[in-house]
C-alpha cells in the first residue's frame, strides 16, 4: 500500500538533448525538438520541490548535456540528487564536490567493452565511461550500473559485472525491455544461470544486485513522481501510457496535487493492476520469483 505515502523522490527531466543514437532507443522518435529547460525556469519552480527529499535527474535526454548542469545542481543544494547518465559525457567531479549534494550516479551500461558499446551507439565514448567510473570511486560517490538484458548482450553481462567489481560500484541493476517475454520464456534456464552467477560474484564483492523482478517505479515505499520538461507532473515513470497528468509545477505545488482527485485515482492502484512496468512482465515474475 505504498500509494498511501507521498513520494520521497522526484524524477526531473531537465533536457531532451542526447549525444547518442542507440539502436534500440525510441526516445529520439518522440523528441521532435531537443532542448534544455532554461535555468531561469528551473529557478522559478525549484521551491515547488520542497515536498521531496530526493531529485533524480533523468528523462528522455542526457542530463549532463544541459548547458547549465552544474548550476542546476546548486539549485538543489538542500536535496539529495541522483544522476542517471549514459556515462559517455565527462563529469566534472570538482563541481560535483562543490555542490555537495550528489547522493548517487547511475550509469546505463549495456556492454562491457568498447566494441560492444559501439555496436549499440557507434559514437559511444567508452574511455569516458571508464574515467567517470574511476573518478567517482576516487571521490567516494555511490555508483550504480543499469543493464538492460537482451539476447544480443546476455554473454556481455559478465564483462559489465567485472567493470562493477573493478570500480567499486555500489549496486548492479538488471532489467528486461518490454516485448522480450518470448525470448525470456524460450531461454529461461540459460538466463537464470547467467544471472545467478553474476549475482553470486557481486555478493562476494559486497555489491548489491537488483534483479529483473525488482519494482523500478517505487522508492522507499512510495511511487516515484515524474516532472517532464514542460513542468507537467505524472504520478509514476510510465507517463507515456495511461497515467493521469496531475498538474504542472509552474502553477501549483506538489502538495496540492497529492490531494487532487486525479492523483487519488492513481493511488487506488487501478493503473498498477494492468501496468507491465509495475509487474515487470508476468512471464518474468513467474520465471524468476523463486530463483533470482
Amino acid at each position: 500500500m505504498y500509494y498511501e505515502n507521498p513520494p520521497k523522490m522526484l524524477m526531473f527531466e531537465i533536457t531532451t538533448k542526447c549525444n547518442l543514437h542507440c539502436v534500440y532507443c525510441a526516445a529520439r522518435k518522440l523528441v521532435k525538438k531537443p532542448e534544455d529547460i532554461p535555468i531561469s525556469k528551473i529557478s522559478e519552480i525549484v521551491s515547488k520541490f520542497d515536498d521531496f527529499e530526493y531529485v533524480c535527474l533523468c528523462g528522455l535526454g542526457e542530463s549532463l548535456l544541459h548547458a547549465d548542469f552544474y548550476e542546476v545542481l546548486k539549485l538543489f543544494k538542500n536535496k539529495k540528487v541522483v544522476l542517471v547518465t549514459n556515462g559517455s559525457i565527462p563529469i566534472d567531479f570538482e563541481k560535483i564536490a562543490e555542490a555537495d549534494n550528489m547522493d548517487a550516479i547511475s550509469f546505463s551500461v549495456d556492454a562491457g567493452t568498447e566494441e560492444g558499446m559501439k555496436r549499440i551507439s557507434d559514437n559511444y565514448r567508452f574511455d569516458v565511461l571508464l574515467n567517470n567510473l574511476k573518478t567517482a570511486a576516487e571521490y567516494k560517490i555511490h555508483t550504480a550500473i543499469n543493464c538492460t538484458l537482451v539476447k544480443d548482450n546476455i554473454y556481455s553481462i559478465d564483462a559489465i559485472k567485472e567493470l562493477a567489481i573493478k570500480y567499486g560500484v555500489s549496486r548492479f541493476k538488471v532489467g528486461f525491455p518490454f516485448g522480450s517475454g518470448k525470448w525470456i520464456k524460450e531461454n529461461s534456464k540459460e538466463i537464470k544461470d547467467v544471472l545467478k552467477k553474476v549475482k553470486e560474484a557481486l555478493k562476494k564483492n559486497n555489491i548489491e544486485f537488483e534483479g529483473p523482478t525488482a519494482i523500478k517505479c517505487a522508492f522507499e515505499g512510495s511511487p516515484i513522481a515524474v516532472v517532464s520538461k514542460n513542468g507537467n507532473v505524472y504520478p509514476c515513470c510510465d507517463y507515456f501510457c495511461q497515467r493521469p497528468l496531475v498538474g504542472n509545477l509552474n502553477h501549483i505545488s506538489f502538495g496540492t496535487m497529492w490531494e487532487k482527485s486525479s492523483y487519488e485515482k492513481f493511488r487506488t492502484g487501478i493503473y498498477c493492476k494492468t501496468c507491465v512496468q509495475y509487474h515487470n512482465n508476468k512471464e518474468i515474475m513467474d520465471l524468476y520469483k523463486e530463483t533470482i
